[in-house]
């Protein structure tokens, strides 16, 4: 793995677009995983580009690199993630995986396929898997769910699946 590493870097409330961007002014390696949002404004709907992970972002880069030692200073950003005294680092297998996600759904790509084991996420039927059907709508999914040997139909909200 050439001796780098992914850092998580915290930055200052709703400022995580200009932390990345003054850090690739300094050549760092960064990734803001983002997600598009639909708002209403001036009474116009239109989709906006958020953090994922809102007030953190992910810099790669050895340990004895000298960006590590600026990041407290970069405008936006205030500092790295900590657990005591030690310096949090993400695996790249699963920075690899958020790339391919969000990659995905900015192509277009939908994260659920027909006939996919989906896990509820919330709501009374929290921890059970149910059989994706199709979307309904931007927000929503209409899955199967086996109760009682009987297929229900349910329809739920996207945030409330994952993938079994």
């Amino acid at each position: 793995m050439n001796g780098r590493k992914w850092y998580v870097v915290l930055t200052k409330p709703k400022q995580e677009f200009r932390a990345r961007d003054h850090l690739i002014q300094q050549d760092a390696d960064v990734f803001l995983p983002e997600t598009g949002t639909e708002v209403v404004r001036n009474g116009k709907r239109t989709r906006l580009q958020q953090p994922l992970f809102p007030g953190y972002l992910f810099i790669s880069c050895t340990e004895n690199d000298p960006l590590l030692s600026k990041i407290r200073s970069t405008r936006g950003a205030r500092g790295l993630l900590r657990f005591g005294a030690d310096i949090i680092t993400v695996q790249s297998e699963l920075i690899d995986d958020l790339k391919r996600r969000c990659q995905a759904l900015a192509d277009g790509e939908t994260l659920f396929k027909e006939g996919q084991t989906v896990k509820i996420q919330s709501g009374p039927f929290r921890e059970y898997d149910a059989i994706f059907h199709q979307y309904d709508g931007e927000k929503r999914a209409i899955v199967f769910l086996s109760i009682l040997n009987q297929q229900q139909k349910l329809v739920l909200d996207l945030q409330d699946l994952n993938v079994a």
